[in-house]
């Protein structure tokens, strides 16, 4: 049987080491892991690893955390980046948001080259090779709306449930993929919404620029109900001012008073680029 790891790239020890660390399937590792593994002391486990490191097969994540970067020919970080997020998120609470997870939600299917991470501590961002993690401070109170997903057949993490990644998408499309983007997510998901939760979730979302443009989207795609538009416009009545439908357009358009929204978008545009 062929070993994911060449013997003549990197030896047999080092590669019986790394076949032993992903037999279970698993990409990240503690320092300690594989010292059991390797055998020798602390100093002789560290020299190894950083010469792993400089060889690009795996990667350090923080400190005592690595990353197995590549499987033969295979950059796993392309496909395990939700777990990569998780481990350089711990130890604290976090659930992968915006555009990250409205690729988790099959909102959209384009690569991930930026990861968003949301937790309530500010924390730099990092870099692993060509992906880049940015972390999205959140004050607890508006730290909420996640759920669990199987990011392989062992590995869990955190992400923000459906309608509240709908709901940072309006708010926020800038790192969304832009608002074309959300739109088409809300559109293919429009099956799998929980509209009285999204609808919920408008009330104590931290600003009601999202719900704004939520309800503009959905009576003008005919998605949802009827109930739905009420429950919008009860909650953005006493919401004074105009917000831009798109946040990253011009300031320009005509006011819609009915959503509170200046409409600097073109509207058979937006139909034309979900519904065709």
């Amino acid at each position: 049987m062929k070993t994911p790891y060449p013997t003549k790239t990197l030896g047999p020890k080092s590669a019986h080491l790394l076949n032993q660390l992903q037999k279970n399937g698993k990409t990240t590792f503690s320092l300690d892991a594989f010292r059991r593994l390797y055998g020798k002391d602390a100093y002789a486990t560290g020299d190894f690893l950083s010469e792993l490191v400089k060889r690009g097969l795996i990667a350090r994540l923080k400190a005592g955390v690595y990353l197995i970067l590549k499987t033969g020919q295979e950059n796993t970080q392309l496909k395990n980046w939700p777990i990569i997020a998780r481990e350089i998120a711990a130890p604290h609470p976090y659930f992968i948001s915006h555009y990250s997870a409205m690729r988790l939600h099959g909102m959209t299917s384009h690569s991930i080259m930026d990861v968003y991470i949301t937790i309530p501590q500010r924390v730099a961002g990092k870099k692993l090779t060509d992906i880049k993690y940015h972390f999205i401070y959140s004050k607890k109170e508006h730290f909420w709306g996640r759920t669990t997903h199987w990011a392989t057949k062992q590995e869990q993490v955190r992400v923000s449930d459906l309608e509240r990644t709908i709901l940072d998408g309006l708010d926020r499309p800038d790192i969304c993929g832009g608002l074309i983007d959300a739109v088409r997510g809300i559109w293919v998901k429009q099956k799998e919404i929980d509209w009285t939760k999204l609808a919920q979730y408008t009330k104590k979302f931290k600003t009601k620029a999202a719900a704004k443009r939520l309800g503009f989207i959905t009576e003008t795609l005919k998605i949802g109900n009827e109930k739905f538009l009420e429950q919008l416009l009860a909650v953005i009545k006493d919401a004074k001012g105009y917000v831009l439908f798109d946040p990253d357009g011009t300031k320009k358009g005509g006011y819609l008073n009915r959503w509170g929204i200046r409409l600097n978008s073109n509207v058979e545009e937006l139909k034309a680029s979900v519904w065709g």
